[in-house]
């Protein structure tokens, strides 16, 4: 069996992880979660832990939790102007009034833009969604032994090469200004 060091995972948005999933979606805007005094890039590699908190769907209540997906960083961008943030909303799941509010959201901190390469699992696992796992904060290091043997990537080198320098040239404007 091959896993991800220390079981790490980063809750996002259930419909962020369908849209990497579907390679739609090539980056994640993280500030962190309340429970977060900042946030940092905890693990190069890490699984999608999907979360309905702040969605306008609600959350399956049956205790349990499906990983479809993980992802390696492979591009990171720091964001401190609203604006530059409002470039990317085509580009990502996220309406103009959520990326206010997570741009909003610690006013004293920059926006991390990680851009990934997501992986489809060959095998979702569907593990137990643990108190400990609870809790708005990104990242969790889960219990559960998934297995990334026979995951494919999303998109092709590429492509996923393609949609990052679209995000680096959006994130370009101005900057020299």
């Amino acid at each position: 069996m091959n896993k991800l060091a220390n079981h790490t995972s980063l809750k996002e948005w259930a419909s962020a992880i369908e849209a990497l999933g579907r390679g739609e979606q090539v980056i994640l805007i993280r500030k962190g979660g309340i429970a977060d005094p900042t946030f940092g890039i905890e693990a190069e590699r890490f699984y999608l832990y999907p979360t309905y908190f702040h969605q306008p769907e609600g959350a399956p209540d049956d205790g349990r939790v499906t990983i479809t997906h993980w992802c390696e960083v492979v591009r990171s961008w720091r964001v401190d102007e609203l604006e530059a943030l409002f470039r990317l909303e085509p580009h990502v799941v996220f309406s103009r009034e959520a990326l206010t509010e997570r741009y909003r959201f610690r006013p004293d901190q920059a926006l991390h833009i990680l851009g990934v390469r997501t992986w489809r699992l060959a095998h979702p696992a569907t593990i137990a969604a643990k108190p400990e796992y609870a809790g708005c904060r990104s990242w969790v290091s889960i219990d559960d032994e998934i297995d990334v043997d026979g995951s494919v990537p999303v998109l092709d080198d590429a492509t996923l090469d393609a949609k990052l320098s679209v995000v680096d040239a959006l994130l370009s404007v101005g900057a020299w200004s």
